[in-house]
């Protein structure tokens, strides 16, 4: 089994796909497995691989954005299979790929049931609570249960899929096999009225980035609640308000190799006519070997600052 997953990774180097991060397990596993690959911006995941271990190993591997996309069998040269043996090969990764969507929409459907009772027993959250205490941050839109804060996550139509879960020393938790993508937690996006509030809407990373964008600003904030998902959550409010004006709030992560904050929030901004914010100015970057930068981590005066100028730019 070794050699057929080391000789299934082989020939997706050798067709120019490489993972960025190991997903043999995965590919040992008999399920579809998404992931990114070298050469793709931070977020995207263009690489897709199932692998087949049953009886003569034998495997399917894309890469959307090269085109690529390989019907692979060990100790066969690709080239050499007959249509046939092509068309079995794929209707199994089909078979595969179907069955893997319906458990994992299964086990998201009873996660946000889990979500729902969760955030129906919680109370009040404590504004003396740990996190909040040390971030300097009312309780916005949160919960709590026990010692943990529940941020709950919800879809366009503000459907409760999953909750984010933080406790005092700053861990953070999704339920087990809950959705993530496409969700976001949201906190005065719309009046009493139902009508959008006033002002320009912010789209961040996480709660607290975007706690503290609306505690300095009043403004209405979205926390997209990963880098991976602040695209397409910025895409989904650009058709929530078309007319709008929109500021996405990068975080600066200048101290790793690739800057994932800011390099996916200058791409959401641009991929939905949106403003850019930066808790830090650009052009004076300079590494370091401790953590980045975000909104949450700047006096409340320097982030109501720094939103207001990205603002003013849009105008000018």
């Amino acid at each position: 089994m070794i050699n057929a997953v080391s000789e299934f990774l082989d020939a997706m180097g050798a067709a120019g796909i490489r993972p960025v991060e190991p997903i043999a397990d995965k590919l040992a596993s008999g399920d579809p497995v998404r992931f990114r690959a070298d050469g793709d911006k931070p977020g995207r995941r263009n690489g897709w691989a199932w692998l087949h271990l049953d009886g003569a190993p034998a495997g399917v591997f894309r890469h959307y954005r090269l085109g690529v996309r390989t019907v692979w069998r060990a100790g066969s040269d690709p080239r050499s299979l007959s249509p046939t043996e092509r068309r079995t090969i794929m209707a199994e990764a089909r078979e595969s790929e179907a069955r893997h969507k319906a458990e994992t929409e299964a086990k998201q459907e009873a996660a946000a049931c889990a979500a729902r009772d969760l955030w129906r027993g919680a109370g009040k959250a404590d504004p003396a609570h740990g996190y909040l205490a040390r971030k300097g941050l009312p309780p916005f839109g949160i919960r709590q249960h026990g010692n943990a804060l529940l941020v709950p996550m919800v879809d366009c139509g503000f459907r409760l899929w999953n909750v984010q879960r933080v406790y005092s020393d700053g861990r953070k938790m999704f339920l087990t096999g809950g959705r993530t993508d496409g969700l976001f937690w949201s906190h005065g996006a719309f009046s009493q009225d139902g009508r959008p509030s006033a002002g320009p809407l912010v789209i961040g990373e996480g709660f607290a980035t975007m706690a503290a964008v609306h505690h300095a600003t009043g403004h209405g904030v979205v926390a997209a609640m990963s880098a991976r998902n602040l695209e397409t959550v910025a895409r989904a409010m650009r058709k929530l308000f078309p007319s709008r004006t929109l500021i996405v709030a990068a975080d600066d992560d200048r101290h790793l190799s690739e800057n994932i904050g800011l390099e996916t929030a200058q791409r959401a901004a641009k991929s939905v006519g949106a403003l850019l914010a930066t808790p830090l100015p650009l052009g004076t970057e300079t590494r370091s070997a401790d953590s980045g930068t975000d909104f949450a981590d700047i006096a409340l005066g320097e982030v109501a600052a720094r939103i207001a100028q990205a603002g003013s730019a849009g105008h000018a």
